[in-house]
């Protein structure tokens, strides 16, 4: 059983529209340290509705217009992405994604796809199977530890290499009967 892992963060604008998290930027990270991290940052977010908060905390962060894309090519990017992870030697049977935040995160990134099923279609034609969304905070409650927040906190980047960090770190302090978070 070949198990693939990812660690995702979003950051999103909720202050738009009810309801709705507008994707701004988004991180996509293996387990795999040798292998490439994904990072994309759309050119359709709606910056003046972006509040105090994320202005400083947020867009301070993003590259310059011209190296955003729209929300499709994002997709596509990250269908591409998906493929170089799917093996027909070894093929992968199960795929993780895990989050800190794994609630919105995950609905961020549903949200280039046009939703759940979108996605999951995604990483089927990508040659993997659909996603389990985990949330790292169960490894926070079950150990009663963290890692110090990155330097740039709320670069989706930065906050999703930390996720990976934080895995890392708490997995081997599961005691036999908490291991099944990671199984």
């Amino acid at each position: 059983m070949t198990k693939l892992r990812f660690f995702l963060d979003s950051e999103f604008n909720e202050h738009v529209q009810a309801h709705m998290l507008e994707p701004i930027s988004i991180a996509l990270v293996p387990e795999d340290k040798t292998a490439p991290a994904y990072y994309g940052v759309s050119a359709e977010f709606n910056a003046a509705a972006l509040t105090p908060w994320l202005r400083e905390n947020v867009e301070s962060h993003l590259p310059p217009f011209s190296k955003r894309r729209d929300n499709a090519a994002i997709a596509g990017e990250i269908s591409d992405y998906l493929t170089r992870f799917a093996n027909s030697a070894d093929p992968v049977t199960s795929v993780e994604i895990w989050a800190y935040n794994g609630g919105t995160d995950q609905v961020v990134l549903a949200n280039f796809f046009g939703g759940l099923m979108g996605l999951r279609q995604a990483f089927r034609d990508a040659g993997l199977p659909a996603p389990t969304f985990r949330d790292a905070k169960e490894l926070v409650r079950a150990t009663g530890e963290s890692l110090p927040p990155p330097k740039n906190a709320h670069d989706s980047l930065a906050d999703a290499v930390w996720t990976r960090d934080l895995f890392h770190h708490l997995a081997p302090k599961l005691t036999p009967e908490q291991r099944f978070l990671i199984k």
